[in-house]
């Protein structure tokens, strides 16, 4: 039970981040607490020389598509969102719960259907992430599906209507 403390204190404070950030527009908070796992994990379980590492070139043809600001701006969303989850809480839980706990942030955040939905990559992300062990690989999906959903789903009008 001890070993389940620090994960679990460190989850609330990103949740208590986060409504902070809603409530009082003190947005700097939330990517400070995303990225504290450096801290607390062996750098080494990164795997930033696995195979998968070369999967960062696919971000590329979206420099095209969108700005470069808020190209990178998705990217360190990805990349702090992954190494909250998957690297350092799916040490401590399993996906499903991590998936459960990435699920409740948007929610709190958003509140929309869409929040919900995000479990289900979730999942998608914690199984490559459990086969791969690639940090690179998993936030570059990550990076992706956003770049997808903010460009195709979250602008198309059958969602905006509610159809």
């Amino acid at each position: 039970m001890k070993r389940y403390i620090a994960p679990t204190f460190l989850y609330l404070v990103l949740i208590f981040s986060i409504l902070i950030n809603k409530y009082y527009n003190f947005s700097f908070l939330t990517p400070l607490v995303l990225l504290s796992p450096l801290i607390f994990i062996d750098l080494k379980s990164l795997n930033l020389t696995s195979k998968w590492s070369f999967s960062l070139i696919l971000i590329i043809p979206v420099l095209f598509f969108q700005d470069l600001h808020s190209t990178l701006n998705q990217l360190s969303i990805a990349l702090s969102e992954e190494l909250f989850f998957r690297v350092y809480l799916m040490s401590f839980f399993s996906n499903f719960i991590t998936s459960i706990l990435f699920t409740i942030p948007h929610i709190l955040l958003y509140g929309d259907l869409h929040s919900f939905l995000v479990f289900f990559p979730s999942l998608i992300y914690g199984l490559v992430y459990q086969k791969s062990k690639s940090f690179i690989l998993v936030a570059v999906l990550h990076f992706l599906s956003n770049i997808i959903y903010s460009i195709f789903i979250s602008n198309s009008d059958i969602i905006n209507r509610g159809l």
